[in-house]
């Protein structure tokens, strides 16, 4: 998760079963406020911790003021399966944890595309969704946006490798770190579509500079 850990945030320790939605979820309501149009290439998604680990499978409730109560299931790996709509959370709903009063709880944010993992890529689409995630990011987020790097290109997870195709016919290899290969588009002028070896586990943004 390399591209997504450098944009994630934690809330404060959580020492009793409820908390404020805006809290839990941070930024959610400044990126639902935006045009759809806007942020159609990436997507939010939030985990539950417990000493450092996934807090997986609990029960959450977001309980709103009018006493509507919705269920949001938490997966095996912390992530909540449901996010509360604008409306919701425009009323300061809690969100009720069925665990012990004195857990210590956190909350974090995971900032990644909408690319479905695949074996090849229009250079045209990973260069939109980048743009865009950078222009998300300013909008909606807050004080995170100028502390959190700017979003340079994608990491494909444990793809093993790649090449880059021109559209001359050309090709290039694409550069790797430890999680797998990356494709920045300011690095490869005239490139249209980018191939892997393998397909990824996972698709992530990538913020480095080389």
């Amino acid at each position: 998760m390399l591209g997504v850990a450098l944009v994630a945030a934690a809330t404060p320790a959580l020492a009793e079963k409820a908390a404020p939605a805006s809290r839990v979820m941070m930024f959610l309501d400044k990126f639902l406020k935006l045009p759809p149009s806007e942020r159609s290439r990436v997507k939010l998604s939030y985990a539950i911790r417990h000493d450092g680990k996934p807090a997986a499978n609990i029960k959450a409730t977001l309980v709103e003021r009018s006493g509507a109560r919705t269920p949001l299931p938490i997966n095996a790996d912390g992530y909540f399966e449901r996010l509360p709509s604008l409306a919701q959370l425009q009323g300061d709903p809690q969100i009720v944890f069925d665990v012990p009063a004195d857990w210590k709880m956190g909350s974090a944010v995971n900032f990644a595309p909408q690319l479905k993992p695949a074996g090849e890529y229009d250079v045209g689409e990973l260069s939109a969704t980048v743009a865009e995630a950078n222009v998300v990011m300013g909008k909606a987020g807050g004080v995170l946006a100028f502390a959190a790097p700017k979003m340079s290109g994608i990491l494909f997870e444990k793809a093993s490798g790649g090449l880059v195709v021109f559209n001359d016919g050309r090709t290039a290899p694409l550069p790797s770190v430890a999680a797998g290969p990356y494709f920045r588009p300011g690095d490869f002028k005239g490139a249209v579509r980018v191939k892997l070896t393998k397909t990824p586990s996972t698709v992530a943004f990538y913020s480095g500079k080389k």
